[in-house]
């Protein structure tokens, strides 16, 4: 009986050993299990801030690289963007699903892509600049749960994120559209970036009647080398001699379209006038300009605040041709010689309704500077190239 009570006895206590060796086990795995989970959670939250804060970085540099356009203010612009994001303060960006905006961005400026970056202090000091870059960059703390807990650090880890966008130039080529059919005269062919014009001055889309005759300060007192009367500066880009190609142009800009003649209008052509008065171009270029819910900026500078605010959606700009007076040809059948491109604000519609004179007045728009496909100025130097947006990183 005893040696029985004995192995009874060695049995549950072997029992005991059991259980207690596999609650053992059970807690060094719930131990390693809630380990796991913990390091998931918080890498997890590390990788979304992080994408979080590289969208923001992506979307406000390509936003605020468009407002760079040579001037002080456009540097302003800018920076006001890169910090609220591209939707400005009345939906800003921000990090852990929206809960915390993003008040870390730092905002640098360059003229090149590989120079040196410039901190906004210092950039928006100059009155006229030639940056064309811009790098957004923006850090979020995010707090560890329990890789701070190993750690004995609950301060958490900083996740950055930064972003490069530019203007970047190349040919001028037009082949997809873009262009509207007006052919401003050049005051100065060898000037290869504003070609004499002044950025902010008002110059002829249109030309009147009599005499080549205008109302638009640019070209007051300017003599145009070849005065004809029989082009007005209309010019064809593909839609023909026909009001209403000419109509679809201005309104669409969509010629060149790679099926008519020309497929494509680089600096250097030389491109057929469409002659006559062509009246249906009033209604035209009335209503692209009514295509933009800004009807009340008269200048550049009230525009693009009016784009940075949202109230403009950038169809009042335009882009055509810079032709030199000197080497176009007079005559109903003439040509007009593109010798670069410009970008230009058109008028509010109603400005364009009280100078027409029955068909006779001329229309004007204020000219940018050199043309950028993305619409508005830019800070490159030259007229003959084409600058559009680019983010590179």
């Amino acid at each position: 009986m005893k040696k029985q009570s004995s192995s009874s006895q060695q049995r549950a206590r072997s029992g005991r050993r059991d259980r207690g060796f596999s609650l053992l086990l059970l807690g060094v795995l719930l131990s390693v299990m809630l380990g796991i989970l913990g390091l998931a959670f918080d890498c997890g939250r590390m990788f979304i801030v992080k994408n979080e804060l590289q969208t923001f970085c992506d979307s406000a540099v390509i936003a605020s690289v468009r407002n760079l356009d040579g001037t002080k203010s456009g540097v302003q612009l800018a920076h006001t963007t890169a910090q609220q994001g591209p939707l400005g303060t009345a939906v800003p960006n921000g990090v852990n699903f929206d809960t915390s905006p993003v008040t870390t961005a730092v905002d640098t400026y360059a003229n090149t892509f590989n120079g040196a970056y410039i901190g906004y202090n210092w950039a928006s000091m100059f009155p006229t600049n030639t940056f064309r870059f811009m790098r957004v960059e923006a850090s979020s703390v995010v707090k560890l749960y329990f890789l701070g807990a190993v750690q004995r650090s609950l301060s958490g880890v900083t996740i950055r994120a930064s972003a490069i966008a530019g203007q970047q130039e190349q040919p001028a080529l037009f082949n997809n559209g873009g262009l509207i059919p007006f052919s401003p005269a050049a005051h100065n062919a060898s000037d290869s970036k504003y070609f004499g014009l002044i950025p902010g001055q008002r110059y002829t889309l249109k030309w009147g009647k009599q005499g080549a005759s205008t109302d638009c300060p640019g070209d007051l007192g300017w003599t145009k080398a070849n005065s004809f009367p029989a082009q007005r500066g209309y010019l064809d880009l593909g839609q023909g001699n026909g009001a209403s190609g000419l109509r679809k142009a201005i309104e669409f800009g969509g010629f060149p379209d790679g099926i008519h003649v020309p497929t494509t209008v680089d600096a250097g052509d030389v491109l057929d006038a469409v002659p006559g008065n062509k009246s249906p171009s009033l209604t035209a270029v009335m209503n692209r300009s009514n295509q933009d819910p800004d009807q009340t900026s008269t200048t550049w500078e009230q525009y693009k605040s009016k784009l940075q605010q949202g109230i403009a959606n950038g169809r009042r700009l335009v882009t055509t041709i810079i032709d030199d007076p000197d080497q176009s040809t007079p005559g109903g059948n003439g040509t007009y010689k593109a010798i670069g491109f410009g970008e230009f604000l058109l008028d509010p519609a109603a400005v364009y309704d009280q100078n027409d004179q029955s068909g006779n007045g001329s229309y004007c728009a204020t000219y940018i500077g050199p043309a950028n496909l993305n619409g508005g100025g830019t800070g490159g130097n030259s007229g003959t190239s084409m600058y559009r947006i680019v983010l590179y990183r």
